[in-house]
């Protein structure tokens, strides 16, 4: 049976091929839609508090960090994406700098995707394509792969947030 790894891997694939630009944008701020919504409805008292991983058993995350996780890595993938599709190398692993509060950080992240829609829609969605670089789950992806990941990224912990929430 196909693992769940390879059965994303090859949506990844297939979808970020097949569908225009314009429609992994609506895609993928769907999703973010869907984590702003999460993280609006979290308890601010509540940020701090430890909750099991769903991801890696034997691991807590606070709702705070979960959310800086996704923020974060949205935001330097979004970056890494928008270079390479403008035929640039990926930038380093820099970590933005993340607001400590949920709405300045939802704003800075919003901000980050605008800006990530504006140069994917300029540039050539067939283009630079053999440049690919490492995710931890799937391998190497280019970076239209990549930008439909972060729809993937962003439900999945949206729904992560959202069981931490009914569990505080």
């Amino acid at each position: 049976p196909e693992t769940e790894s390879a059965r994303i891997l090859g949506y990844l694939q297939s979808q970020a091929k097949s569908r225009s630009i314009d429609d992994l944008v609506q895609r993928v701020q769907e999703a973010v839609d869907e984590l702003a919504e999460a993280a609006r409805a979290l308890d601010p008292a509540k940020l701090d508090t430890l909750c099991p991983s769903e991801e890696s058993p034997g691991e807590e995350w606070t709702p705070r960090q979960c959310f800086a996780h996704i923020v974060g890595g949205n935001m330097a993938g979004a970056t890494r994406i928008l270079h390479v599709a403008h035929g640039a190398e990926p930038p380093g692993d820099d970590s933005p700098e993340i607001p400590d509060t949920i709405e300045e950080a939802l704003k800075k992240h919003q901000e980050a995707m605008d800006s990530l829609y504006e140069h994917v829609r300029d540039a050539d969605p067939e283009g630079n394509l053999d440049v690919r670089w490492q995710h931890p789950m799937f391998g190497d992806l280019n970076w239209r792969e990549w930008f439909l990941f972060l729809r993937i990224h962003s439900k999945d912990h949206a729904r992560q947030l959202q069981t931490m929430d009914a569990q505080l």
